[in-house]
């Protein structure tokens, strides 16, 4: 099943692009962004970087935000299209915000989550194997679903699977990944291999150990000789 679809609001600010402007944002846990799409020129904005998180982990990049660039202006229908993250602390470091119209279907690609308790894997019988995790859907930008369910707690034996062709897709999207393609499955629980103990190996050294022992005191016994 779909997940129900929510609009959002979000007010971010005009900045200038500046090397200075962007430290100082920095300092004070602002992102820098930019607003650009459907008949608009390309806007320099920045947002609070508590805001800008507390949106995107409810909206991702397929919810429906409505964007204000300062409290006075006329929001605008947006997707947050793309982020940057730190590599080290992962904070958000920069957005894309993305106008839409919202006559025109747009093409995207959406998270398929799991659901669920799969029996095998209950009774210890299989693992779950998460396969495709975002399929492509096209459709107008207030009827795509933020993510995909796949139902996991039909999954009774070893084999069985969920393939795309059994997600719950709505009437008014349209699914373009191949119906075949595996979204999980239940696969065979790992074999543990028993190590054989091979004795002769250890045998063959302490072997070695005493005639490197003997050769040692002959050499000695020459030694005094001499």
């Amino acid at each position: 099943m779909a997940a129900e679809h929510k609009t959002y609001e979000l007010v971010v600010q005009p900045r200038e692009n500046t090397g200075k402007v962007a430290k100082k944002m920095g300092r004070q846990e602002m992102v820098p962004g930019v607003v650009y799409g459907h008949s608009l020129d390309s806007e320099s904005v920045q947002v609070s970087q508590r805001e800008l998180e507390r949106v995107y982990l409810r909206a991702g990049s397929t919810g429906l935000v409505d964007l204000k660039v300062g409290e006075s202006a006329s929001p605008r229908k947006v997707f947050i299209h793309k982020v940057q993250r730190d590599p080290v602390t992962h904070t958000l470091r920069h957005v894309d915000f993305m106008v839409i119209n919202l006559r025109e279907e747009m093409t995207v690609s959406v998270a398929v989550v799991l659901v669920g308790e799969a029996p095998a894997v209950e009774r210890k019988e299989g693992l779950l194997l998460h396969g495709l995790d975002h399929v492509q859907v096209r459709a107008l930008p207030a009827d795509l679903p933020p993510v995909l369910e796949a139902d996991v707690s039909g999954l009774e034996a070893v084999d069985d699977a969920i393939h795309v062709s059994d997600l719950s897709i709505p009437d008014n999207v349209t699914l373009l990944t191949a119906g075949e393609e595996m979204v999980a499955k239940i696969t065979n629980l790992p074999v543990e291999e028993v190590e054989e103990v091979e004795e002769a190996p250890e045998e063959a050294e302490a072997a070695e150990g005493e005639e490197a022992a003997g050769g040692g005191g002959e050499q000695g016994e020459s030694s005094d000789e001499g």
